[in-house]
């Protein structure tokens, strides 16, 4: 069971940490020897700990208590849409050697360059407008998913243009995005820019950087093309550049944080966002040959920052220490209770298993195959819904699929002391689907040990940048 206990930063202060009143505080070290009974210690911290005692702390947490998904929270998210993602075309002029959907993996739909059914999409579209309710100015994103893209323009010019017809009653504030490798932006530029898109551009970095993003019909280093074409876009439109371009870049044993960072900043004043390798649905026989690729996202961060330089301090909100105290402050931390403070009415919290989205509640992905999945970055055997004549949501059987889920999960859960925010989506545990099967471990499950540790590095973070602290709350757990 999950109790209250003491540990320490880097810097050997003494933290205690109890799960119930969500709250970690510095603790004299009198008050962790009467803890552990031992002899000589200081009266006062002796009447202190009986009285923190006598609150709830250094007893064994109640039992949690686990939410179950209702029909009703599946209907509401359906209705109310917020973004549709397209999978316009399985086809990529790009051959990656890490890519998703490439030979390294499976879990996926079989690539036969495949465009998305354009009647399908329309279906799916004008479905959305009739039934998400009128609300001037409620955001509805677009977006345009592949392979790439650019490679089935027709599609992206007709829904652009119905969406724009759908809209003149519900005058939603209309969104309109793209992941592209952006080979083929010269050819599209002005569209994307009149419709106001907001683009994410795939690139790793410099030339030797991004060599594994090669074309299919040669080998050849995309790099120079896209390079070509950004700078083609930075010169003739200045400020959609600066609104609308942001990047993604995969880390491999080919690049770094800081060969990332350093290229894209200094070349286009931009920070990307940096991904690791998908570690999921890897092939067997390519097992030693992704181990060769895989490089850690918190080791090259962590050996970015070893030197304070300019750049690791324009990138200090994107390193993960800093992306662990937000999440720490939002989620686990008596500051909760700032943006949730319904939850100070009741004697329990219950809350769903896991950091999983409800079915559809961000968003649904429409697959070249008709599938309808919450997200694209889960299995395509997940399917939780297709379009066919009609748009198929089976709302019965997704809720009775995810409560599976949870209901064999939860004993997880229950000893886990991440339990109020672990970032682990159900669809990413290791054979989930057998979750009700002896011998079935949760990976993401974190022990005492290993939550002393992530707090341990949490409060080394804080004690070194106490100002990021403020900042947070007000910024982000403030919303």
């Amino acid at each position: 069971m999950i109790q209250s206990f003491f540990y320490t930063s880097e810097n050997k202060n003494l933290y205690i940490y109890d799960d119930q009143s969500r709250l970690s505080m510095l603790a004299h070290p009198e008050l962790k020897k009467t803890s552990e009974k031992l002899t000589d210690v200081n009266s006062y911290y002796v009447k202190k700990y009986a009285y923190l005692k006598a609150h709830g702390f250094f007893t064994k947490s109640k039992p949690t208590e686990f939410a179950v998904l209702e029909e009703s929270i599946v209907e509401d998210n359906i209705k109310n849409i917020k973004q549709v993602v397209f999978e316009v075309t399985d086809s990529c002029n790009l051959s990656c050697t890490y890519c998703a959907f490439g030979e390294l993996y499976d879990g996926y739909d079989e690539r036969i360059s495949k465009k998305i059914d354009t009647h399908k999409a329309i279906h799916l579209l004008k479905f959305i407008f009739n039934h998400k309710p009128k609300k001037k100015n409620d955001k509805l994103s677009i977006s345009f998913y592949g392979g790439e893209p650019l490679l089935n323009m027709t599609f992206i010019e007709q829904i652009v243009e119905l969406s724009k017809e759908l809209n003149l009653t519900k005058q939603f504030d209309l969104e309109y995005t793209m992941t592209t490798n952006t080979t083929l932006l010269h050819k599209y530029m002005d569209f994307l820019v009149a419709n106001n898109f907001r683009l994410l551009i795939s690139l790793d970095g410099n030339e030797k950087c991004h060599s594994y993003r090669t074309f299919k019909k040669d080998n050849e280093n995309s790099f120079q093309k896209v390079i070509e074409n950004l700078d083609r876009l930075q010169k003739d439109y200045p400020d959609y550049f600066l609104k609308n371009i942001s990047f993604n870049a995969v880390l491999h044993d080919r690049n770094t944080i800081k060969e990332i960072y350093e290229f894209i900043y200094t070349r286009y004043n931009k920070i990307p966002r940096v991904s690791e390798l998908n570690t999921r649905h890897i092939r067997p026989c390519n097992k030693d040959r992704f181990n060769s690729m895989y490089h850690s996202v918190a080791d090259s961060d962590s050996e970015f920052r070893k030197v304070n330089s300019e750049l690791a301090r324009l990138t200090h909100k994107n390193s993960l220490s800093y992306i662990e105290l937000t999440n720490y402050l939002k989620y686990i931390s008596i500051n909760y209770y700032i943006s949730n403070i319904r939850e100070l009415l009741y004697s329990i919290e219950k809350q769903l298993p896991t950091s999983t989205c409800t079915p559809f509640s961000k968003k649904v992905l429409l697959t070249n195959r008709n599938k309808l999945l919450p997200c694209e970055r889960i299995d395509y055997r997940y399917s939780m819904g297709k379009v066919d004549e009609d748009i198929e949501f089976n709302i019965p059987e997704i809720t009775q699929q995810y409560n599976f889920y949870y209901k064999h999960i939860q004993k997880f859960c229950q000893t886990c002391y991440a339990y109020k925010y672990c970032g682990s989506c159900l669809f990413h545990i290791e054979n989930i689907d057998k979750a009700n099967e002896e011998g079935f471990v949760c990976q993401y499950h974190q022990n005492q040990k290993d939550f002393e540790n992530s707090l341990r590095n949490i409060f080394t973070f804080l004690e070194k940048y106490p100002q990021d602290y403020a900042e947070i709350v007000k910024n982000v757990v403030i919303e």
